[in-house]
């Protein structure tokens, strides 16, 4: 029955407990049936049983206290483990290197972390309420107190300037009674906002809404007028106004004024004094009888204009705007009025770009504005459209007579395959959404740019810079070939000069292709040809 051998082992020091290697087995069948009956036990059965319980209860009692102590080890452990973790992450905090990081460093992080690199135009609509603490700067100076004078001591930081007034109605004032305690909080944040920016130029944005039956709206635009003879760009939302009276404002309110942005339906009763004022951007049809210059019109160089028909587009630019050297021009709506059968002649536009984002009768407006236009300085065209443009372009190069030296289109435009003629003074290209709606094809695109058997000479000849950006997720192998190919075959042109053409090649690609490009051997061989050649991972 229970004739396993007992195996001494040393008895521990801490508790005095010795256990038995050989595990206990399961009861006997005996032992079972025993169980289940009132059948009474041999006498040899007696002896065993009565053997096996002479020290197992003191056994069982030593294992009892054994369990005690290792749990107690175990706690001891574990709080050892927490302690010693925290010590690791506390260490490990202060040998962070941002603790090592100088001053001047942390100041570009927090320039860049609240946006000012960025493109004021793009950005500053959509930017956070200045006055919103939950945001940079506000955010940055409440990490700690080295981080906060930092951010008081970086006037830049304090440059861009967005107040929404009905934000302030909605976070200062719950009820929106501007007589309210809370009211003056919000002016004092913009005042102490306003003051850490020293005496830099600013860009501000306002999207204030006139309440005529309170001065709610005056005590705001009190504060921001204050600054004026340091506003350097000025973006108008779609509130009913900067509701000012023109004594807040006097010859020299607006000397450093340069850029002017309004949003459509904007009735800002702002009398534009400013002498260098040289861009001007709206979207949408603004009243520009509310927007008051002084000055006129002919100092403005730089327009861009959203959200409109052409024949709008076309009589801004060509009424309004003589000396216009820069046009952006963004998604023309559709045009119901008569078309003129005279083009506008824009004698002194260098730089055009149109980008049509919507689909919606977007070849009829970009026709009718191209067709309205003429511009024999121009020098730079970009087009971002979905349409096929070729034959367009071609009637409006044809009547403006340039010389591109940039250009910069989307694919599906065909600008680049059948749109322009004259290509001797072109310096870079851009190409846009390759195979975004049809088979990729960089082969295809790059033999434009190669000489022909019965015509040996190069197109493109002073190409410097070609930026080809893929969006297709096929896979294409051999695109770095057909530009070694491409490249060989324009050095071999009897009419080549014998450097290297394009000298720069940038290409954007999903990130599949981008390594296959990466790995590809022609990489190397391109760059020993002289080429500086940048592949980028989408």
């Amino acid at each position: 029955m229970d004739s396993n051998p007992q195996i001494q082992t040393t008895a521990c020091p801490d508790c005095g407990y010795s256990y038995n290697n050989t595990p206990l087995r399961h009861p006997l069948p005996r032992i079972g049936s025993l169980l289940r009956t009132n059948d009474p036990l041999t006498e040899e059965e007696e002896v065993i049983f009565r053997d096996f319980l002479g020290d197992r209860q003191s056994i069982l009692s030593q294992l009892g206290a054994r369990i005690l102590s290792i749990k107690a080890l175990l706690r001891e452990l574990e709080i050892s483990q927490s302690e010693l973790q925290m010590a690791i992450t506390q260490r490990n905090r202060l040998l962070n290197p941002i603790r090592r990081m100088p001053p001047e460093l942390l100041r570009e992080i927090f320039l860049h972390g609240a946006g000012y690199y960025m493109d004021a135009e793009k950005h500053l609509p959509s930017a956070t309420h200045s006055l919103d603490l939950k945001f940079p700067p506000w955010s940055f100076s409440r990490v700690c107190r080295s981080w906060k004078e930092i951010i008081i001591h970086t006037p830049l930081l304090w440059t861009r300037v967005k107040v929404d007034s009905n934000k302030i109605i909605k976070k200062y004032d719950s009820h929106a009674r501007p007589k309210d305690p809370q009211l003056p909080l919000g002016l004092s944040l913009l005042s102490l906002y306003l003051s850490r920016s020293a005496a830099l130029p600013l860009t501000v944005y306002l999207d204030i809404y006139s309440l005529k039956w309170d001065d709610y709206t005056y005590a705001i635009s009190t504060l921001i007028a204050s600054s004026s003879q340091r506003w350097e760009s000025l973006f108008l939302g779609s509130g009913r106004g900067f509701d000012c009276e023109d004594k807040l404002f006097s010859s020299d309110s607006f000397p450093l004024l340069r850029m002017l942005w309004a949003l459509e339906n904007s009735n800002s009763k702002i009398n534009i004094r400013a002498p260098n004022l040289r861009s001007w951007s709206t979207v949408g049809v603004t009243n520009t009888g509310l927007i008051q210059f002084s000055t006129a019109l002919l100092q403005i160089t730089d327009h861009s204009i959203s959200n409109v028909s052409a024949s709008v587009a076309l009589i801004r630019v060509g009424g309004w705007l003589p000396d216009l050297q820069k046009l952006t021009v963004r998604d023309l709506i559709e045009d119901f009025t008569p078309s003129s059968q005279n083009p506008v002649k824009l004698l002194y536009i260098k730089e055009l770009s149109v980008v049509q984002t919507s689909s919606a009768y977007s070849r009829k407006a970009l026709e009718r504005f191209f067709c309205g236009i003429s511009c024999p300085k121009l020098v730079s065209l970009s087009v971002i459209a979905h349409d096929s443009l070729e034959h367009t372009i071609q009637g409006f190069e044809e009547r403006s007579a340039f010389n591109l030296e940039h250009l910069d289109f989307t694919n599906s435009t065909n600008i680049f395959q059948r749109g322009l003629k004259n290509t001797v003074s072109m310096k870079s290209l851009v190409i846009r959404d390759i195979a975004k709606t049809v088979v990729p094809s960089v082969k295809s695109i790059l033999s434009y740019l190669e000489p022909l058997d019965t015509v040996p000479v190069v197109p493109f000849p002073n190409l410097h810079r070609l930026e080809l950006h893929l969006c297709s997720p096929i896979l294409e192998l051999d695109s770095l070939e057909s530009l070694f190919l491409c490249v060989s075959s324009r050095l071999s042109s009897s009419s080549g000069n014998g450097s290297v053409s394009p000298h720069e090649v940038f290409i954007t690609a999903p990130d599949s292709q981008a390594r296959e490009m990466l790995d590809h051997p022609r990489l190397g061989e391109l760059r020993l040809l002289g080429m500086k050649v940048d592949i980028v991972a989408l």
